[in-house]
């Protein structure tokens, strides 16, 4: 594997040496910040260039408490373009490992890099508040002085994606954000939940089916277990969740009789086959769940943004369909600051390699590295 991605990241240099038109330092910057990236477990020529970053921890109080932040600096009294990193939902939050090494690659290209602890995604429970935490982390980090004037900006991943998008379009701070960058994200968190039930999915009256993760019921349950209003539904939903987010393959059918209306309506949401009645199940959420799902969603404030807007996202995602991506771009307030990237290399997250072989070579890692390299060309733009 690590020999193939070596293969790779030396074809894609070379078709950016022979073929690209761009400026020789930030095509170079990119084809180098690419093969770190296509070389994610290890270290490659980055760290030759430029120095390590000098990492520290720092604490500020946001709208819940005291959060807890990893500022990544590149040279010493350089003050530069900002990211702030925002790790989604996920329980080791900025202590990811993955995050860390995506915050060192950037930190090391020369951006000053913002990587806040978010404790409600850390805790699997994404709310309207981490729009307030959010804006209040991008608040701090353009105060402290490491940054340039109006040079920051946003990233951020999966269900992440959007409460980032949303504090970018806050009238508190949209001014000051130079760009927003966006890797699987949602539009509406509507179209998902019927996805991650009903596996369908349409775009521009095209309709898709991919079989979706189970992961992302049991996802949107643990976010809103607290909001059930039944005490005894939200105790026997609390122990399914728990036996599902071990094995989801486990059956659940002795519980559902224990289950009143409430509980019922939830699991029928999650279950149901039909994408014409998730309206229906999602009108017999309690009232808290319903404006939860409507805070959350992007669609609606979109229009308030006034940064420029990266979207990227995996054409085989089975936890977010590429399709909401393509929303948010059609929606997207100035055309000509918006830049999207569907991309065939990724499912969610995780990139989805092929065998290497000459037709592969030609029909899949280039043309697909291409791309990787113009998104990441996009992003050092900003630098």
């Amino acid at each position: 594997m690590k020999k193939r991605i070596a293969i790779i990241s030396v074809l894609v240099l070379a078709l950016v040496v022979f073929i690209s038109d761009f400026p020789v330092k930030h095509a170079f910057l990119s084809a180098l910040v690419l093969s770190e990236l296509l070389r994610f477990d290890s270290h490659g020529w980055m760290e030759r260039v430029n120095s390590p970053p000098r990492i520290k921890e720092v604490s500020y109080r946001g709208p819940l408490g005291v959060v807890k932040a990893d500022l990544y600096l590149p040279q010493p009294g350089m003050r530069g373009s900002g990211i702030l990193l925002n790790h989604g939902v996920i329980d080791t939050g900025k202590d990811d490992p993955r995050l860390k090494r995506l915050a060192t690659i950037l930190c090391e290209a020369g951006f000053v890099v913002f990587v806040p602890d978010l404790k409600g995604m850390r805790s699997f429970h994404i709310s309207p508040s981490d729009i307030d935490e959010i804006q209040a982390a991008f608040e701090e980090f353009i105060s402290r002085g490491e940054t340039l004037p109006n040079s920051c900006g946003l990233f951020g991943f999966s269900y992440g994606a959007g409460p980032t998008i949303i504090a970018a379009c806050r009238p508190a701070i949209r001014e000051k954000v130079r760009f927003v960058a966006s890797f699987g994200g949602y539009y509406d968190l509507k179209n998902v939940l019927s996805y991650i039930a009903t596996g369908y999915f349409d775009f521009q009256g095209k309709r898709h089916w991919r079989k979706p993760q189970e992961y992302g019921k049991w996802v949107f349950l643990a976010n809103n277990l607290a909001l059930v209003e039944s005490p005894g539904d939200r105790e026997v939903l609390g122990r399914i969740l728990e036996i599902k987010l071990r094995d989801e393959t486990a059956p659940i059918d002795r519980f559902l009789p224990q289950l009143g209306e409430e509980g019922r309506n939830i699991l029928n949401l999650l279950s149901h086959v039909d994408p014409a009645q998730t309206e229906a199940f999602l009108r017999k959420l309690p009232l808290s769940v319903q404006s939860s799902i409507d805070a959350l969603s992007v669609g609606r404030g979109l229009k308030d943004l006034r940064a420029n807007l990266i979207l990227a996202h995996g054409e085989d995602d089975d936890l977010i369909p590429f399709t909401e991506t393509l929303r948010l771009a059609q929606v997207a307030p100035d055309p000509q600051k918006m830049y999207l990237q569907i991309l065939k290399t990724f499912s969610h997250m995780d990139p989805e390699p092929k065998p290497l072989t000459m037709k592969t070579l030609f029909t899949f890692y280039l043309p697909e590295g291409w791309k990787l390299y113009r998104l990441v060309y996009q992003l050092m733009g900003y630098r």
